[in-house]
C-alpha cells in the first residue's frame, strides 16, 4: 500500500500482489486444517482409559473393523481404590444412623472388611455413600464403602464381610468365649477370689471384636476368671491357677489399630477397659 501511495508501482501490480498474498494465506490455513485433521485421526488410533486399573482380555484383535461407541475392545477395573456395595435391612440402618441422630458421629465413618479366607475384619475403609431411601420391595437400603487397594489385596467381584460402627462410646471388658458357660440359658463365668476359689457370676454378653467377646455387665477389669478346664472346676473348690494373658500380641495390636482409627475420626468406640486375667485351672485340690 505504501508503494501504491507513493506511485512506486502501478495499481494493477499492487492488486495482483495483494490477491497473491491472500491466496497464500488461505492455502496455509487449508494446510493447517488438514494437519489438524490428520492429528485428530491419529489420536483415534490410541485408546486411553479414563481410569488407572487392571485391563481384561482383548475382545477385538488387530485387523478387525471397530465402530466408536459400539464395539467393546476390553474392560478396565480400578484397583487403586475399590468399592464394597452392600444392602442393609431397616434394623441395621436405624442402628447405624442412631449415633448421627444423637450427635455422636464424626466427620468420617470407619468400616471394617474381611475376606472369606481371613479371620475377623482386618481391613479399614471409610463409608462412602448411603442411598436416600429404603427399597420398599426388599426392605433394604444400599450402601457403599471405599478401601485403599495399593497392595492389590482386593479383586473386583469378591464377596466380603463388612462391620460398621453402630453404637455410642462405652468401656468394656473383653474375654475369650472359652471362659463363658451356659446355665439354663444364662451366661456365666467363674471368678477367682483371694483364696483361689472360683465363684459363679452371671454376665451380660455383647458382640465379638477381634475374636474376643464383649462383656457388658457382670465383670470388672481387675477380676480373674477361669478359662481352660471350666468343666472340671466347681464353685468353692480351690484350684491351682496359672495366669496367662487374655489376648495375643496380634489381637492387642488389631484392637489398638481399631481404637486409633475411631479416635481419629472422632467416632464412638468400643474400647477394652483393661486386660482381664485368666486362671487356667488344673485339678481341684483336696
Amino acid at each position: 500500500e505504501r508503494l501504491r501511495t507513493n506511485n512506486a508501482i502501478s495499481a494493477e501490480l499492487a492488486d495482483s500482489r495483494t490477491t497473491s498474498a491472500q491466496e497464500a494465506k488461505a492455502g496455509v490455513a487449508a494446510i493447517q486444517a488438514q494437519l489438524d485433521l490428520a492429528r485428530l485421526n491419529l489420536s483415534f488410533t490410541r485408546v486411553t482409559a479414563p481410569i488407572t486399573g487392571r485391563v481384561s482380555r482383548a475382545e477385538i484383535t488387530a485387523g478387525n473393523i471397530v465402530t466408536a461407541d459400539v464395539t467393546a475392545l476390553t474392560s478396565v477395573v480400578s484397583t487403586d481404590k475399590v468399592y464394597a456395595y452392600f444392602d442393609a435391612d431397616e434394623r441395621v440402618f436405624l442402628k447405624y444412623t442412631e449415633p448421627a441422630r444423637k450427635g455422636q458421629r464424626g466427620q468420617t465413618t470407619p468400616v471394617y472388611l474381611g475376606l472369606s479366607n481371613e479371620t475377623g475384619n482386618p481391613h479399614l475403609g471409610q463409608m462412602n455413600f448411603v442411598d436416600n431411601q429404603v427399597n420398599p420391595r426388599t426392605g433394604t437400603i444400599r450402601g457403599r464403602a471405599v478401601f485403599d487397594n495399593a497392595d492389590g489385596d482386593f479383586t473386583p467381584g469378591l464377596y466380603a464381610r463388612l462391620k460398621l460402627v453402630g453404637s455410642g462410646t462405652y468401656s468394656a471388658v473383653l474375654i475369650n468365649d472359652e471362659a463363658v458357660g451356659t446355665d439354663l440359658g444364662k451366661k456365666f463365668v467363674l471368678v477367682m477370689d483371694k483364696d483361689n476359689k472360683p465363684a459363679y457370676r452371671a454376665v451380660e454378653l455383647g458382640p465379638k471384636i477381634e475374636g474376643l467377646r464383649i462383656v457388658r455387665n457382670g465383670l470388672g477389669k481387675d477380676d480373674t476368671i477361669v478359662v481352660k478346664g471350666l468343666q472340671r472346676v466347681r464353685p468353692g473348690q480351690p484350684v491351682d491357677p496359672e495366669v496367662t494373658p487374655m489376648a495375643s500380641a496380634d489381637t492387642l495390636a488389631a484392637l489398638l489399630k481399631q481404637r486409633q482409627a475411631l479416635e481419629a475420626s472422632n467416632l464412638p468406640q468400643v474400647a477394652p477397659k483393661a486386660a482381664v486375667k485368666i486362671a487356667s485351672a488344673t485339678a481341684p485340690r483336696g
